[in-house]
């Protein structure tokens, strides 16, 4: 019994100088505001947002090359991954690669892409293997030369930030969008005419908007299928029931007797130009897609104007499907390129 207790009093006794021994070696350590502890104490650098993005912009996105019948091909769906765009097989076997709307489809075994204002030719057919699609490398400069910059080798492919000229809209980013005055032509002023991002000129003999009425009508008309899903690459409305945000803007127009091509690319190069500041009912206004390594001039989405700083489009957020959007919101005053009067 005395034999316990000594050793549980030696034990609880050699606990005990090892706390105090622990205690204090933290108590004497000058390190607590001195010494090695300096090493940590000294200002957290943090990374800027443009820091950040520099870094991003600065890296490389690769893809490797696959050979096929001795000829270097890639998967597009990882071309489009790299890029920034959105690639799917669609309902009627085609692939469709692009932003709001399937702005170049592939189908497999030919070689001809259909671009929305006609095709272009592959220097081989895409070919599928193992439910991917591949296509020739040297084809890509021709399919993408306009959205990305890359180069390859014999064993990969390389996607690299593109470089942007100074863009002269630039200063107009911030600047709200504002409904312009309806006028018996439905025209311009010519302060606001031809500022911003326009790529082409102005092709076709467009009827003016006569009266505001006119965009009253047309925005009656896209309000009356609010709600319908949107669909990646959808078809007419009346054989799929969706849209995508082109089809939607070409089958609304369509009933006012305005035919317009397939993509939303193709949909900005006609029309007349309307700058932010002058936008009325009907006016289509057309978007950037962000994208790591793809160019902030590339139209990748429209929408209908609406007056008072609103849009109808087909689009997959915050909801599935035609929606009201306000444009006035950062996000759409920032990728916004320019707008065009079809009517």
């Amino acid at each position: 019994m005395v034999k316990y207790r000594y050793e549980k009093w030696i034990g609880g006794m050699s606990a005990a100088l090892v706390l105090s021994a622990a205690l204090s070696g933290c108590l004497s350590n000058p390190g607590d505001t001195q010494g090695e502890l300096k090493n940590y104490s000294g200002p957290v650098k943090v990374k800027t947002l443009e820091q950040t993005r520099a870094e991003e912009r600065s890296a490389q996105s690769v893809v490797p090359i696959t050979q096929i019948h001795n000829q270097g091909y890639v998967p597009i769906d990882a071309v489009a991954k790299a890029i920034g765009f959105h690639g799917e097989w669609l309902k009627d076997g085609k692939y469709g690669v692009g932003d709001r709307d399937a702005a170049l489809l592939f189908r497999p075994g030919e070689s001809t892409v259909d671009n929305g204002e006609g095709s272009t030719r592959m220097v081989g057919p895409a070919v599928k293997q193992n439910g991917k699609l591949y296509v020739p490398v040297e084809s890509l400069q021709a399919l993408f030369g306009d959205a990305a910059s890359f180069r390859s080798d014999d064993h990969q492919l390389s996607f690299y930030p593109r470089l942007e000229g100074s863009d002269s809209g630039a200063d107009d980013l911030a600047l709200p969008f504002k409904d312009g005055q309806s006028t018996a032509q439905g025209g311009l002023n010519a302060q606001s005419a031809g500022r911003g991002r326009q790529p082409g000129s102005d092709a076709g003999n467009f009827r003016s908007l006569a009266s505001s009425s006119t965009g009253d009508q047309i925005i009656r008309e896209a309000k009356r299928y609010m709600g319908v899903k949107y669909d990646f690459g959808a078809e007419n409305y009346s054989e799929s029931g969706t849209f995508d945000c082109s089809s939607y803007t070409r089958y609304i127009f369509a009933k006012f007797g305005v035919s317009l091509p397939r993509t939303a690319r193709a949909q900005g190069k006609l029309g007349r130009s309307v700058s932010r500041d002058e936008l009325q009912k009907g006016d289509l206004v057309f978007f950037s897609v962000p994208g790591r390594f793809k160019s902030d001039s590339t139209v990748g989405h429209v929408g209908i104007y609406m007056g008072n700083g609103e849009m109808i489009n087909a689009n997959t957020e915050p909801e599935d499907g035609v929606q009201i959007t306000d444009i006035n919101k950062p996000y759409w005053q920032e990728t916004f390129l320019f707008a065009k009067r079809v009517l």
